[in-house]
């Protein structure tokens, strides 16, 4: 009784009592605690890998320490690289002496940008560096020339053995070449063949340690060079610009002697064309009676005269031919006489006749009168007045005529002046046509003429300044002897791979942290698992056996941890009689008997009375552990015995207190078909009846069935994880079998935690407690 009041004490004391406040927290089922509690927020994530890298500091030391040793021998080991800088202003606007900008300036059709690019190019040019190369001397280099190089003993020497490519002999490797190339070298290559190679190389590494580049918005460029010795780097900086500035002098010196050498060729050949055309136009003016000058203008003349007399001539032959048929015309049938034409009436001598006519007339007309018509006289006078007739109709006969003659003389002229016509415009059309060409031989006897002045004055121009040409680039900034290393930067690099070391060992850390598959907290297993975990066990630090230092120690925090396991398996479900206990693992060495022994020992304690049955009756190790003798009667015998008296079946352990039924010896029989026995059902109900609590220790369910069986019969099934060891997913499939074979799992046992690793890691918030230490101060006397 007096037990049972220590007991009954106890657990009010831990019902009382609050996580965090003393004494190994028992880790109770959700129900127990206030719904609130488990609905407050989680640490930030952080905070947990801050303390992971906490735990780990030593690793990250150790693994940061090696890494920055390393590098700095490394570091220390390589060579020193000094920078040279030189700077060049190109473009710049040349003073000409006379007007030659298209022989001595170059075609700059593009933008300054574009132009900068283009010059930065030309001093990376293979050209320009060959000749740099050649200046300097730099073959003499072993940096320039690899064939110098003598090897250096190194600490990472023993390293090049590594390399799988030294463990083949050179021949091999030569003939592996020769097989991937398809080509077989037989003939050594000639001296000639070895210095190009050489300079070709030399070149390669020439540019690859040559920087070039343009200032943007603005016509400098800045040259660089790296190399080993910082005199060399100086004076390759300054030499390649200058290099640049001649190679551009002489480009142009070149430009002017090919440009004076084809003028002075194409002079002759101009003159030769001025002579031969000039002497073509004066033979074709003598062969064609050309002036010079007047010729076109005299026959525009004459055909203007003639055009004048034709037109005049036209007009009188057309006026004659008028007064010609006025007259034909008077003399007709109907006509009204002769007499009445212009041309009669003003004819002086016709005027004359009729005067002597009309006195005639009157003569007869006086005669008349005295004499007779056959007068003598009358006749004298009428004679007189018909020679006057006559000699008037003569008159008008010979007016008549002469009109007549007058138009035959007109249209004879009229001709004739046609005909010249014709003949000055035919003279004249071929006239022209020679001037046409002859005015074609003029111009090209003067575009020769001109032509050749043209050519004369450059020629004269290239001539006077030849020699005198100047660049449009020029160094503005010398490049100085560079007095510290720019690579490398031993204090930056070391900083830099003490940082990556660093970085690196935390991230071994995480990725340790990430790739364990282990459990490590309540949380973590509620999460994973989602089964609460009601006990905690810590690892005991000693070589004695579990059962054995409860004894030897009672008031530790090992037995504290185990009362925590005994008050959260009642909590599990208060309500219930929990009488028989399976404990079982996924699989072996996951210290599952030792927590069985630890159990019982401690209800035992309390005053109850306990039966710790093995079941394993494949691998059984309670025996051993309490120092019993492994043969005897036990759980076997009984269940094919015919008695329900356990007593012969039934040992007492004096130390521990607890009594004890082996596996028995009965091994022939099948463990399965035991187990799920209706005898082995009423075995386990005689043993209810007959103790406080019956504890089964069952082998792992991952390896057989034995289990899934008993805990069906068991009332409540504890299942132990190792701490840190146990894999999640192996854990997560030993649940789901229990689940699927219908035990009633209890919760989870933590077992064998490592209190020390468990506190200064802090895992979830259960581990916080450890971490401060209370728990091993309060317990270590």
């Amino acid at each position: 009784m007096q037990q049972g009041s220590q007991h009954d004490g106890r657990q009010d004391g831990w019902q009382q009592q609050r996580p965090g406040q003393g004494g190994m927290p028992p880790s109770y089922p959700q129900d127990y605690y206030p719904q609130e509690q488990f609905q407050a927020e989680e640490p930030f994530p952080l905070l947990d890998y801050l303390q992971l890298l906490w735990f780990r500091r030593r690793l990250i030391i150790a693994i940061t320490l090696f890494v920055a040793v390393i590098g700095f021998i490394n570091v220390n080991q390589l060579k020193s690289v000094y920078t040279a800088s030189s700077t060049l202003l190109i473009n710049i606007p040349e003073a000409q002496v006379v007007d030659i900008e298209q022989v001595l300036s170059r075609t700059r059709s593009y933008g300054y940008n574009n132009q900068g690019v283009a010059e930065v190019e030309v001093l990376r040019s293979r050209g320009l560096a060959a000749k740099v190369i050649n200046k300097l001397h730099l073959l003499n280099y072993e940096e320039f020339n690899p064939s110098l190089h003598v090897p250096e003993e190194s600490f990472f020497d023993f390293l090049k053995y590594l390399n799988p490519k030294t463990w083949i002999p050179d021949s091999w490797k030569k003939a592996i070449k020769e097989a991937i190339s398809g080509e077989v070298t037989t003939i050594a290559p000639v001296e000639e063949e070895i210095v190009d190679r050489k300079m070709v190389l030399a070149t390669d590494i020439f540019l690859s340690k040559l920087s070039a580049d343009a200032v943007q918005w603005s016509n400098v460029i800045t040259v660089q060079f790296n190399s080993l010795s910082p005199t060399l780097a100086a004076r390759v900086a300054n030499e390649l610009p200058e290099a640049y500035i001649f190679d551009q002098l002489q480009a142009k010196f070149d430009a002017t002697e090919k440009a004076t050498a084809w003028l002075t060729e194409q002079l002759g050949d101009m003159e030769t064309k001025v002579a031969e055309s000039e002497r073509a136009v004066e033979i074709y003016r003598e062969e064609h009676g050309l002036t010079q000058g007047a010729g076109s203008g005299i026959m525009a003349e004459q055909l203007s005269e003639i055009n004048s007399q034709l037109i005049v001539s036209r007009a009188e032959r057309a006026a004659a031919e008028a007064r010609l048929l006025q007259i034909r015309r008077l003399t007709g049938p109907d006509g009204q006489g002769i007499e009445t034409s212009n041309e009669v009436l003003s004819s002086p001598l016709i005027q004359q006749l009729r005067n002597q006519e009309a006195t005639v007339t009157r003569r007869i007309s006086e005669l008349s009168i005295e004499y007779g018509p056959k007068h003598p006289r009358m006749l004298q006078v009428k004679a007189e007045i018909e020679d006057i007739k006559a000699r008037i109709d003569s008159e008008i006969n010979k007016i008549t005529q002469g009109i007549e003659n007058e138009v035959e003389v007109a249209r004879t002229r009229e001709h004739s002046l046609e005909q010249s016509l014709k003949d000055a415009e035919l003279q004249s059309g071929t006239q022209n046509r020679e001037a046409v060409q002859l005015r074609a031989l003029e111009r090209e006897a003067a575009a020769n003429r001109v032509l050749y002045g043209t050519f004369l004055n450059r020629f004269k121009e290239t001539s006077s300044t030849q020699g005198i040409a100047s660049s449009d680039a020029r160094v503005i900034s010398a490049a100085e002897v560079p007095l510290v290393a720019s690579y490398p930067n031993k204090k930056r690099s070391f900083i830099i791979i003490f940082i990556l070391g660093f970085m690196g060992a935390c991230g071994l850390v995480f990725a340790l942290h990430f790739l364990n598959p282990g459990l490590y907290s309540p949380e973590q297993i509620q999460q994973e698992l989602g089964i609460h975990a009601i006990g905690m066990i810590p690892k005991l630090q000693v070589k004695m056996g579990p059962h054995e230092y409860l004894l030897e120690k009672p008031h530790s925090g090992y037995v504290e941890a185990i009362n925590s396991l005994k008050i959260s398996l009642k909590l599990s479900d208060p309500d219930a009689l929990i009488k028989a206990i399976q404990v079982t693992s996924s699989v072996p060495e996951e210290g599952k008997s030792s927590l069985v022994l630890s159990l019982a020992i401690v209800m035992v304690k309390e005053g109850k009375k306990v039966l710790v049955v093995d079941a394993d009756l494949r691998r059984s190790s309670i025996e051993k552990r309490l120092g019993l003798a492994t043969e005897g009667p036990g759980l076997t015998d009984f269940v094919l015995a015919d008695t329900d008296n356990p007593d012969a079946f039934i040992q007492h352990h004096e130390e521990a207190g607890i009594d004890y039924m082996r596996t028995g010896d009965a091994k022939y029989a099948n463990a399965s078909d035991i187990f799920s026995s209706k005898r082995m059902r009423r075995i386990v109900d005689i043993l209810k009846a007959r103790y406080d609590y019956v504890l089964f220790d069952t082998p792992p369910v991952m390896a057989v069935a034995d289990a899934r069986v008993i805990g069906q019969i068991a009332d409540k099934t504890l299942f132990v994880v190792r701490w840190d060891k146990t894999p999640r997913k192996v854990a997560r499939a030993g649940i789901e079998l229990l689940q699927k074979g219908g035990a009633d799992i209890a919760g989870i046992v933590l077992q064998q935690v490592d209190l020390k690793r468990y506190g200064r890691f802090g895992y979830g918030d259960s581990g916080y407690y450890y971490h401060y230490g209370r728990y091993g101060q309060y317990y270590q006397s």
